[in-house]
């Protein structure tokens, strides 16, 4: 990673991954182990913040931000260990973040783990809910707003 190769400062990354797909009906959103067994929405109509431990104060911070927008339900999970125990907390680019160091969260619609279509032919633009992916925009303001 050149930043880090240079010192470069990077006060925090955010990673937008799969961000605009929703299923309202219950039994529709699935966890990696063990993470079914946490009492997490049963349908997926909410959007997650994931951060490792060093990310935790940016990973609280949109948190709190986002909980402030009550059109868009937010969930967060701090992994241990670089994520290295839950590997699909690690499926994007914040990965390359945590490994150098860096403050770096994901916020994510949860891809696969929701979206059947997820990388298939039908996985198409009609499969997006446009009004979710404003609210989280409106969210995103709010935090940089915050700052």
């Amino acid at each position: 990673m050149k930043a880090w190769k240079e010192k470069e400062r990077i006060d925090g990354m955010i990673c937008l991954e799969m961000v605009g797909y929703t299923c309202r009906q219950p039994g529709c959103q699935s966890y990696p182990f063990p993470l079914m067994f946490f009492g997490y929405p049963k349908q997926g109509d909410y959007i997650g913040i994931v951060g490792n431990i060093s990310s935790r104060s940016l990973t609280r911070s949109l948190f709190r931000s986002f909980s402030k927008n009550p059109e868009l339900p937010v969930i967060k999970l701090t992994v241990p260990l670089g994520g290295w125990l839950l590997p699909a907390v690690r499926l994007s680019d914040h990965a390359s973040f945590w490994d150098k160091g860096y403050k770096a969260v994901m916020i994510t619609d949860t891809a696969f783990f929701r979206n059947h279509h997820y990388h298939t032919p039908s996985d198409t633009m009609d499969k997006l809910d446009v009004g979710f992916m404003a609210e989280l925009v409106e969210s995103l303001l709010i935090f940089f707003s915050s700052l």
